[in-house]
């Protein structure tokens, strides 16, 4: 998390910038992989796969999938909910 919200680091403006040019329009789809280092308030098998704007594969098309709403509408929420389970 502190990597991904560095302004100095590669991700971030990169992200926003991707947001401002493409953003929700459709026209390109994203797969990302979450995948939690495990310390002893985790459960085994912690991950995350999302998609938007393209088709569910690999563990997604696996698992269950679940809308990104609410608590789990950011990656903070996310990781929140899968390290306390809920």
């Amino acid at each position: 998390m502190s990597y991904a919200s560095n302004k100095n680091a590669a991700h971030l403006p990169a992200w926003q910038a991707f947001n401002r040019s493409v953003g929700s329009d459709g026209s390109v789809g994203i797969w990302h992989e979450t995948y939690a280092i495990q310390d002893a308030s985790q459960r085994d098998g912690a991950y995350e796969t999302m998609y938007v704007n393209m088709p569910a594969f690999g563990l997604g098309k696996a698992g269950l999938l679940e809308k990104a709403q609410g608590k789990r509408s950011t990656a903070r929420g996310r990781l929140s909910a899968t390290a306390t389970g809920t």
